[in-house]
């Protein structure tokens, strides 16, 4: 950090709005195997408040635990229990599997009990958890007068018993799709949780895509839940690898949403994301062929997917048969057999296809591992809205989390920091995005620059500034970062109206 004095920083007022025009056009672009099969505290919490509540789905004859359980936490007449009664009432949503997962998910986000703090700021959380987030202080007085430790330890050993002769199975059946997809075992930061409950029905799940990781809340009895880990293992292996070539999307978006619209049996998430619909279709397909079984059976399933609105199965069907054969892993094969794809061809097809009917009652599908919102895209939002209070509180919060997007939290501390005209945080936090970005980060390093160079002109600092500018020009990302780092060389930066001593 360069030296300054405390009173050195001090914006004038035209100099503030000239800076502070910067920050449009110096917005951060989106942001940018290992799985751990655990029980967790925090989502026996909410579920134990939520079985209290009157959560009650899909008991089964078979679940002893979870019926114990239920009959312990019954008998806690409490006093929180009615609170807990009437936040689950009307906060209630008529899709049984959204008005568990608003809690589900903000189990995800809450550290252990009895104080189950949040482990971001409340405008940094996933909005459908962001609206369920006041049940927390009743969970907190729940748990506590109600005991729920002893419960919670009594029930340990029949989650380590059920853990301990699952999770081998569920390792051996990822691994089965690593070599199905000839992934090298190689070590990833990214990572995929899984969190069996007893307390959560059978059948009846949440999986989140947060950041880079993907969570997955399941009864106890994983294996019979192997369907659905298996499901949203997928979702993270294929997400990422999707989402590096967008414009093999861009025809689902214009030639097959418009059709698929009309399929009464597919999910309305489908009909409106050409993403969400595109990959759903190449994981059913890999999971067709995983599951084996003859050519017909297998020629059946894709006709049922096809039938349903998944109308790319059958292409990506054809094209995964071909990569059986094929040597190299499916990362290096997929780009390649994405654009050779007949989308076009296919629309023709589909506009004369008989889709199947709605089913009479609501049908249980395997949860799709919905994308949260990370931190820094929540705090851009919130600046974007001029709630800096709000953006600089989740920046900090992500600099207190262990692999956080530091150097985007820094820079937008350093854009905070100018708009609220505090010149001396912001060389600050912008010499801290530069400390701790990475060399491919251009667009954070280059943007600090200009801000940098901005301040240190406002205060008549003109080497500090060139070199800055300097910088800025050698990792400029657009045409208009280089225009500003070019003109800043050229001559001091003045905002308007104003002129620049010699």
């Amino acid at each position: 950090m360069i030296p300054v004095r405390a009173d050195k920083f001090l914006l004038r007022g035209a100099c503030l709005l000239a800076l502070s025009a910067l920050l449009a056009v110096a917005q951060a672009p989106a942001a940018h195997t290992n799985v751990v099969v655990d029980s967790n505290p925090a989502v026996f919490a909410v579920l134990a408040g939520l079985t209290a509540a009157g959560y009650d789905a899909g008991q089964k004859v078979n679940e002893p635990l979870r019926e114990k359980l239920r009959q312990q936490i019954a008998a806690k007449k409490v006093p929180a229990v009615a609170a807990l009664r009437e936040f689950f009432r009307t906060h209630h949503l008529a899709n049984r599997n959204q008005d568990l997962a608003q809690y589900t998910t903000l189990a995800l986000f809450l550290g252990t009990p009895p104080g189950l703090p949040l482990t971001l700021p409340p405008a940094g959380l996933p909005p459908e958890a962001g609206e369920v987030a006041d049940i927390v202080p009743l969970l907190r007085d729940f748990w506590q007068q109600a005991d729920l430790d002893a419960v919670w330890e009594q029930a340990q050993p029949a989650y380590t018993a059920a853990l301990q002769r699952d999770a081998v199975n569920a390792r051996t059946m990822l691994d089965g799709i690593n070599g199905f997809f000839r992934i090298p075992q190689a070590y990833s930061v990214r990572q995929m949780f899984v969190f069996p409950d007893a307390l959560i029905a059978a059948g009846q799940s949440d999986a989140l895509n947060y950041e880079d990781n993907y969570y997955i809340i399941v009864n106890l009895d994983l294996q019979a839940e192997m369907h659905q880990v298996r499901h949203t293992y997928l979702h993270y292996l294929l997400d990422p690898l999707i989402a590096r070539y967008p414009a093999a999307i861009l025809p689902v978006q214009d030639e097959l949403l418009p059709l698929v619209a009309r399929a009464p049996a597919l999910g309305l998430q489908f009909k409106r994301d050409p993403t969400l619909l595109y990959t759903e279709c190449l994981v059913r397909a890999v999971e067709i062929q995983l599951d084996g079984g003859d050519a017909a059976h297998q020629q059946g399933e894709v006709q049922s997917a096809m039938s349903e609105g998944l109308v790319l199965t059958r292409l990506w069907f054809d094209q995964l048969t071909k990569f059986r054969d094929d040597p190299r892993s499916f990362s290096e094969f997929y780009p390649e057999a994405a654009f050779a794809l007949r989308i076009s061809d296919l629309a023709g097809q589909v506009k004369h296809m008989q889709f199947t009917p709605a089913p009479a009652a609501e049908a249980a599908h395997l949860a799709q591992p919905l994308r949260a919102p990370s931190p820094m895209e929540l705090a851009q939002a919130r600046f974007d809205a001029k709630d800096y209070a709000a953006a600089a509180a989740i920046a900090h919060s992500v600099l207190l989390q262990p692999r956080g997007d530091y150097s985007a939290a820094w820079f937008l501390l350093g854009k905070t920091a100018t708009a609220g005209n505090h010149a001396q945080d912001a060389v600050h936090d912008f010499q801290q995005a530069l400390a701790v970005s990475r060399p491919d980060e251009a667009h954070i390093r280059t943007w600090s620059n200009i801000f940098l160079a901005r301040l240190y002109d406002a205060e008549h600092q003109r080497a500090q500034a060139v070199a800055h500018y300097q910088a800025a020009l050698t990792t400029a990302d657009t045409d208009i970062s280089k225009s500003l780092a070019k003109a800043g060389l050229k001559a001091p930066f003045q905002p308007p109206g104003v002129k620049h001593p010699d």
